[in-house]
């Protein structure tokens, strides 16, 4: 189901290219029962309207100097400005180099060329579409679509791509079985119900198909040799994800992470697969040099933006400035100081029965 175009507020969208060398097509609202389950059909047809430059800004509104989604019922709790798209996309870098590739699981099997018929990926919550783009780049007969509630993806945009806006919690547009490869990235802050988007995603995969999670989890971790107490050894950081996951929770988004290969193995809808936790260094407490020092800077760099950005957010719930700051500066603060804090990116893959 495509938002609605029609909450116009100040903002502005921030970082998008306006030039074109290919078809630009960040897609609205929904005109005809037209649907594209064929083949050999468009995305870009008569289903959906492009999204014109004037009708950017009613997707954004501004509050404390950031940009925010406009669509005020759905909970997504981030901005959605050039500073949070360039932490999505050193995000998007981190999680590419720390797999080794740009998802778990058999994509290039499920992605491999069939005669006769046209394979084809749908990335929720696609944000800047930095994961579509790749892809979209190494499997170049594959037709790929991004969906997210905010026009942020890239305008200018190979042949084999389209995004558009649209709420994710919402039935789909697609008919049945028309995906083979559905990818659900990090969605866990704008999906409360993740049993009913999963039963939907299975709908729109082809038996065979492919369904990834990926979701960083909201807590304090220790690395293996690191059996650090996060009360004791990190409390300014405990302390923050106690506080952001019960706001979190209040606004319906609970931290649903560690249960969602329970929720994979009781929809009953997939069968063979796989869940791995994959630890992300933070900082350069573990090595002094190379490729994972240069990812634990990044992702600690990462991880204060995230932590700033979730600042209006707690201001809005009636925390105090000077207490929010407070915050903020001591999970920074624990994050970049004690040895042995790592993230933890739970990858599980299955595939549809």
């Amino acid at each position: 189901m495509a938002i609605e175009n029609n909450t116009r507020r100040n903002g502005q969208n921030d970082g998008q290219a306006t030039g074109s060398s290919h078809p630009t097509n960040m897609l609205g609202n929904s005109r005809s029962s037209e649907s594209d389950s064929d083949d050999d059909s468009s995305d870009t047809s008569s289903v959906l309207t492009q999204i014109g430059n004037d009708e950017f800004p009613g997707h954004f509104v501004e509050h404390e100097g950031r940009l925010f989604h406009s669509h005020g019922d759905l909970p997504y709790p981030l901005p959605v400005d050039g500073e949070e798209q360039a932490r999505l996309n050193s995000q998007h870098k981190i999680l590419r180099t720390l797999l080794g590739s740009h998802a778990d699981g058999p994509v290039a099997t499920v992605l491999a060329s069939e005669q006769g018929r046209q394979k084809r990926v749908l990335d929720l919550c696609s944000g800047t579409g930095a994961w579509v783009m790749d892809m979209a780049g190494i499997f170049t007969d594959v037709r790929f679509s991004g969906v997210d509630i905010v026009p942020i993806g890239p305008r200018t945009i190979p042949r084999n791509v389209h995004f558009e806006v649209a709420d994710v919690t919402q039935p789909l547009r697609w008919p049945d079985e028309t995906m083979d490869f559905v990818h659900a990235r990090n969605i866990s802050l704008a999906v409360s119900n993740f049993p009913q988007m999963l039963r939907e995603a299975a709908r729109v995969l082809r038996r065979g198909g492919l369904f990834v999670s990926g979701e960083i989890r909201r807590q304090v971790n220790f690395a293996p040799g690191y059996p650090g107490n996060p009360d004791v050894d990190a409390p300014r950081a405990e302390r923050f994800y106690r506080i952001i996951n019960g706001v979190l929770a209040h606004r319906g988004l609970q931290d649903y992470t560690r249960n969602i290969p329970t929720y994979v193995r009781e929809s009953r809808l997939f069968s063979d697969g796989r869940v791995r936790d994959h630890v992300i260094p933070i900082g350069d407490w573990q090595v002094s040099r190379g490729r994972r020092r240069r990812m634990g800077l990044a992702y600690l760099e990462a991880i204060s933006k995230l932590a700033r950005s979730f600042g209006p957010m707690l201001r809005n719930e009636g925390y105090t400035d000077g207490f929010v700051q407070e915050l903020i500066t001591g999970f920074v603060e624990d994050m970049r100081t004690v040895p042995g804090m790592v993230g933890v990116y739970q990858t599980v893959w299955m595939i549809k029965a």
